[in-house]
């Protein structure tokens, strides 16, 4: 029952989390200023992750976890199960420490992005060089390498994976370049932007610290969201790896099959938090007016004054 109950929840966030990120996008697809601006680029970078691991990897965990099996049981698809869940959410940790480092040079030297050939060689290729890494990555490992120890069983998560975990060498591969390295990165970066910010401020003109200010509240609330989530994964790796603890311990296997899926449900509200779109401005008004209504009582107030003293002013000019 608890476990059904769970479930239920779990779509239930789902499913709000899939229309706060097609509802960002749209509002992105509809301003062309915001699309061409490079600190929203990650950004619609890891909402269209997280659609893709909402609407394809979490469903599938979720068809296993209901009836026991993989949702398609051949062989081909338990390769393009782990093609899928590897590959999307090492790409979602990879931009996600490219985003944490790419602020640094958004806040405190915007100017080096002026001319068409530093964007290119400064945010366009390192992202193109991350999908391709990681898509290439995927490719070899899951869809096209075969080892002994790969013996495909439906009524295991994902198979019981491919090559790219069965084999140490991999699998330590995968811990500590695919996941260790950006997870560090992202918290490394994202602890040293405050700090960057609070001793180089009174350098910033006014409309570059706000600026400055929105896009690392935003940085900080993704990153820590990372942090909760990637870093523990990163930990109970390496003790599995080490045979230290084990997999079939229900709680670890659980946390290593939902962990992936945490922050790709939980970055569209971060987004929808710290973008201003019609809805959000519309929620906050209806919230202020039920949740405190003395607040607007007062704002009415106060404009009512202002209009008064704005008309005084008006007729003692014209007299």
């Amino acid at each position: 029952m608890q476990e059904v109950v769970s479930l239920i929840f779990l779509v239930i966030i789902q499913v709000v989390s899939l229309a706060c990120t097609l509802y960002i996008l749209i509002e992105f697809g509809k301003k062309r200023s915001q699309l061409r601006s490079l600190q929203n680029h990650l950004i619609i970078g890891l909402l269209l992750v997280s659609t893709w691991l909402i609407s394809f990897d979490l469903v599938s965990t979720q068809f296993y976890y209901w009836s026991g099996y993989v949702p398609v049981q051949t062989a081909w698809a338990c390769r393009v199960y782990n093609f899928s869940f590897f590959s999307i959410a090492g790409l979602n940790r990879m931009l996600m420490a490219f985003l944490s480092v790419e602020r640094h040079f958004l806040v405190f030297r915007v100017q080096g992005y002026r001319t068409t050939r530093t964007r290119l060689l400064f945010h366009y290729l390192p992202l193109l060089m991350i999908i391709l890494w990681e898509f290439s990555y995927s490719i070899v490992t899951d869809l096209i390498l075969t080892c002994p120890q790969m013996h495909f069983r439906y009524s295991y998560f994902l198979c019981n994976y491919t090559c790219s975990i069965l084999i140490p060498q991999l699998l330590l591969f995968y811990i500590y370049v695919q996941v260790f390295c950006p997870t560090i990165i992202t918290i490394i970066a994202c602890i040293l932007l405050p700090i960057r910010f609070a001793m180089q401020k009174r350098t910033l003109q006014r409309f570059q610290w706000y600026q400055a200010r929105k896009m690392i509240i935003q940085t900080i609330l993704i990153c820590g969201v990372y942090t909760i989530c990637w870093f523990p994964y990163v930990i109970l790796l390496q003790l599995v790896s080490n045979n230290l603890i084990s997999l079939n311990d229900l709680n670890v296997s659980r946390f290593l099959i939902f962990a992936p899926y945490i922050t790709s449900l939980l970055v569209p509200f971060i987004c929808f938090y710290t973008i201003c779109t019609p809805l959000k401005s519309f929620i906050i008004k209806q919230m202020n007016r039920y949740c405190f209504p003395h607040r607007e009582i007062s704002y009415i107030h106060v404009s009512q004054i202002k209009m008064k003293l704005i008309n005084e002013m008006v007729i003692l000019f014209l007299n």
